[in-house]
């Protein structure tokens, strides 16, 4: 080699370990890019101790967060213990449990899931609500909710269910209520109807007090209006009856 090329040779060597570097170090900051944008577990719940058919029905409910994205995704499980089968030994010779439903839900991503195990329809088999969202400033707790049905053996989704903030169940109508937080407050009075939430009735707290009822055909008439004389407290509280009205 010439004494030429050797000096050609050392002034390129530091350029191309430059771009060597560069390379692997670019390499492996999109490398990194692209792990961090992925979905991770923040909270799980899993009951089966209380849930549908108490030690045969479970759940699982489980947050998965992107914060590169900014994303939440909730994914609910929903087993029935099932036996294991030896073929070989033609007997049962364990449980296990089958999974038989499978639900995804996006999620805000500022609340917890705050599951909820309770009876919502008053036929002893306890269902599940959990929090998938906050509105109205904080007051309004958006929640979905799954009744078990001991026919099918499966739950069903209420798809409406987030439609109505603050849902409570009412064990002297038998309904379910939701407390809507405004300018006003209004207790809202709702049966389930197969997949759904239906409002036969209402009560609107501003400075009177409003009383609706769904007629047969369907429309809401006013059945009652006095002025509200109540104090701060009552001005948020839930009412349990529409007519007479009760707290």
């Amino acid at each position: 080699m010439s004494w030429k090329g050797f000096f050609t040779m050392k002034l390129l060597r530091p350029i191309f370990l430059a771009s060597f570097i560069y390379i692997i170090f670019n390499s492996c900051l999109k490398e990194k890019e692209k792990s961090s944008d992925v979905y991770f577990s923040s909270e799980k719940f899993i009951d089966s101790l209380n849930i549908g058919e108490k030690g045969i029905t479970k759940i699982a409910v489980e947050n998965f967060r992107n914060d590169k994205r900014e994303d939440n995704i909730v994914v609910l499980n929903f087993y029935r213990q099932d036996s294991i089968w030896n073929y070989k030994k033609q007997k049962n010779v364990g449980k296990t449990w089958k999974s038989m439903q499978k639900f995804y839900f996006d999620k805000d991503g500022l609340t917890g899931i705050n599951a909820e195990i309770s009876d919502f329809n008053g036929d002893g088999f306890k269902d599940l609500m959990y929090q998938s969202g906050i509105a109205g400033r904080g007051g309004n707790t958006i929640r979905k909710l799954f009744i078990y049905d001991p026919k099918s053996k499966e739950f069903i989704y209420i798809k409406n269910s987030d439609h109505y903030p603050n849902l409570s169940y009412n064990s002297d109508l038998k309904c379910i209520n939701s407390l809507i937080l405004t300018g006003s407050t209004i207790t809202s009075f709702l049966k389930i109807k197969s997949d759904s939430l239906d409002e036969f009735a209402r009560v609107d707290v501003s400075d009177t007090i409003v009383v609706e009822e769904k007629d047969s055909s369907g429309k809401f008439r006013v059945i009652e209006k006095r002025k509200f004389t109540g104090n701060d407290d009552d001005f948020y509280k839930t009412f349990r009856r529409y007519k007479p009205l009760e707290y």
